[in-house]
């Protein structure tokens, strides 16, 4: 399980979505993946929770919606199985969307799934002390006058502090 805890949340989900999905993709497929070097392992399903979305006509909000998916991925997950989870709990109160992150993202770690985990909780981070766990994060350089440039390197461990601008 791969933790990445940066703000703004645009950099980590691109990077989740490309390295995560797009590249294992097509690399399983025998096509150019777009690296010096790359050593991706054969999975058994891409499984994603990302993005927000509903039903209001079927009677299902956001929440169940990410609710709906989030149990099928849950219950689908093998340890060969590739799951992005992009900032699950959005929709809810900070406590609640807290909870319900660290619950799935201890249980995919407990299953030992190969999962990239990008959420805005850097409390999730602690989760780093469990086997299998590590966090990352896409680095920024943010100015003296508050300005924020995009580095777009991936490096380890947690981010230091939020870079989100208001």
């Amino acid at each position: 399980l791969a933790v990445s805890d940066e703000r703004p949340v645009s950099t980590q989900s691109t990077w989740v979505h490309t390295h995560g999905c797009v590249l294992t993709l097509m690399a399983q497929i025998g096509s150019y993946v777009s690296a010096s070097e790359a050593e991706i392992t054969i999975v058994d399903a891409i499984l994603a929770r990302v993005g927000a979305g509903d039903s209001q006509n079927l009677g299902v909000s956001t929440f169940m919606a990410e609710m709906l998916e989030t149990a099928a991925i849950l219950n689908d997950a093998s340890k060969n199985s590739l799951v992005i989870v992009d900032e699950l709990g959005r929709g809810t109160s900070t406590f609640d969307g807290y909870g319900l992150a660290r619950a799935i993202s201890e249980t995919l770690s407990k299953q030992n799934t190969m999962c990239l985990f990008a959420t805005h909780f850097h409390e999730i981070t602690i989760l780093e002390a469990l086997e299998g766990v590590v966090n990352k994060h896409v680095s920024v350089n943010v100015g003296d006058d508050g300005t924020v440039q995009m580095l777009y390197k991936v490096q380890n461990g947690a981010c230091g502090r939020s870079s989100e601008t208001a």
